[in-house]
């Protein structure tokens, strides 16, 4: 069965939205963390804002981002959408009941499966106890206003797997369910 990861920037209060604010705190090693987690996976799960946000920037940045550009651009994609009726940048649209679409993905043979972002499906995915791991990477930073990660009212124990500590004082915290 495959896994579900989730790779999320949080600030220090919370705020998941509009990353810019990461920019300062990029490093080295949190590159060499996102890129083993990209490479250690075959398809990405987004939420629509995410997926139009991504399919417009990332074809373009293939050349100064190397390997992980081609690696981004080349892996298939599933993207939850309500108003989405077909999609380009190797991706599939998953309509109606997303937690059973995202359930049949982790049934089928391969590798891993990787949500970057996508507030809003992560909580869903969350609710029914599909995300395997959650790498939250928590950046040193207050935003003070934007969407917050788990906005639901799910309660679910979750053990500490691994933490780094970046150069920048980006805490990379990564949990398994309990």
């Amino acid at each position: 069965m495959r896994k579900l990861k989730l790779a999320m920037y949080v600030s220090l209060d919370g705020v998941v939205e509009d990353p810019a604010w990461t920019g300062p705190f990029w490093d080295d090693q949190l590159s060499d963390l996102q890129a083993d987690y990209l490479f250690s996976s075959d398809a990405l799960v987004l939420g629509r804002v995410t997926y139009e946000g991504f399919a417009a920037a990332w074809p373009s940045m293939e050349e100064s981002t190397g390997e992980f550009g081609v690696k981004m651009n080349t892996m298939p994609k599933y993207v939850a959408s309500r108003t989405l009726d077909a999609a380009a940048w190797n991706a599939e649209i998953m309509q109606g009941d997303v937690a059973a679409a995202v359930a049949r993905l982790k049934e089928e043979p391969g590798g891993d499966l990787l949500i970057y972002g996508s507030g809003d499906l992560v909580d869903e995915l969350t609710r029914h106890g599909l995300i395997d791991e959650y790498r939250l990477m928590v950046h040193p930073v207050i935003v003070g206003t934007g969407k917050r990660l788990f906005n639901g009212d799910t309660s679910m124990p979750l053990h500490l797997a691994d933490r780094v500590t970046t150069s920048t004082g980006v805490a990379v915290l990564t949990y398994t369910r309990a």
